[in-house]
């Protein structure tokens, strides 16, 4: 029953994805907003200019908004209460919620209540990445704002840290992504850092046993002892060793020579399908391919239950609050 109940949310998510690709479209705003991709690219140079680390941050900003409801901008609604997505303990580390305010103000000035906090993001993901030596690429835009935002909804939409292939790959199907394009967005973990509590059961109790992972690298296991020591759990390591701020093949290099600090990152070696794109892109030559098919996965999540059309709303403010 369990699985038919999964198949049945895949075809629903599908067939929503088929609806939401037809509403969005490249240059949505070229007539009533002209220049706007430009203004937000001009804002974010200055944002990064002051914190470099906020490129990371606003690529996971909008991965964690599209796996919970959509690509709507949910993640930024705010509750007196504390129950709206934000709150949910995987999005407490979150960041870059005050850099698409300060965007969205810029981009009210110019067009009074016409772009959604919900392209602005995907605008500013895109950027982020481009602005780290990664890939440009056009977004698709048109998307509205949903106004419903719930703490639950995100414990049980977001992909667990320490998923395996076939976990990861089921809730990336759930929203009309494949195993390539999970495999590929996975390497968004090019650029930026996590906490030690993330990975900690890979260093201190594996099994429960208080082992090691055998899968991590002996040397860089013990390297991460010493940053994570378990008194010092909420400091942070880079998720990709080779070349930390880059958006390049490194985080595929640290995770085929068994240095991938998130188990969900290190599992993909263990898949034959997942483990040979990791493979082939452990080759200097494969940038131009991952590059293309990462453009690829980037617009196919962006796709993710989408408001279009009347549906949503378009506000002032992005982070208003829903109770």
């Amino acid at each position: 029953m369990a699985s038919a109940t999964f198949l049945i949310l895949v075809a629903a998510a599908s067939l929503l994805a088929s609806f939401a690709q037809a509403d969005l479209q490249y240059g949505y705003y070229n007539t009533t907003c002209p220049g706007v991709e430009e203004l937000v690219r001009t804002e974010l140079e200055a944002i990064f200019a002051d914190d470099s680390t906020l490129r990371a941050g606003l690529l996971r900003l909008h991965f964690h908004d599209c796996f919970v409801r959509g690509c709507d901008a949910s993640l930024m609604l705010n509750s007196h209460n504390g129950t709206a997505e934000k709150h949910a303990d995987p999005n407490l580390t979150v960041r870059g919620y005050e850099a698409i305010e300060a965007i969205k103000k810029v981009v009210e000035k110019a067009c009074p209540l016409v772009v959604s906090c919900a392209d602005i993001m995907a605008m500013a993901a895109r950027d982020a990445v481009n602005f780290s030596a990664g890939p440009h690429y056009e977004v698709e835009t048109g998307r509205r704002d949903g106004n419903v935002s719930m703490l639950e909804e995100a414990l049980t939409n977001l992909p667990p840290a320490d998923g395996n292939v076939t976990v990861l790959t089921q809730y990336f199907a759930v929203k009309n992504l494949t195993m390539k394009d999970m495999v590929v967005l996975s390497a968004a973990h090019t650029i930026g850092v996590t906490h030690c509590s993330s990975f900690s059961k890979r260093l201190y109790n594996f099994t429960g046993a208080g082992d090691q992972d055998p899968s991590l690298e002996p040397a860089y296991g013990k390297t991460l002892t010493t940053k994570c020591p378990t008194e010092k759990m909420a400091s942070v390591v880079p998720m990709d060793d080779v070349t930390v701020d880059k958006f390049d093949l490194g985080y595929y290099e640290s995770v085929y020579n068994h240095r991938a600090v998130l188990r969900s990152d290190a599992a993909l070696l263990e898949d034959s399908l997942t483990g040979a794109y990791v493979a082939l892109m452990n080759n200097a030559s494969s940038l131009d391919t991952f590059f293309a098919d990462f453009a690829v996965a980037m617009i196919n999540m962006g796709r993710a239950g989408v408001l279009t059309g009347t549906q949503g709303e378009i506000r002032e403010t992005c982070g208003v609050y829903v109770d």
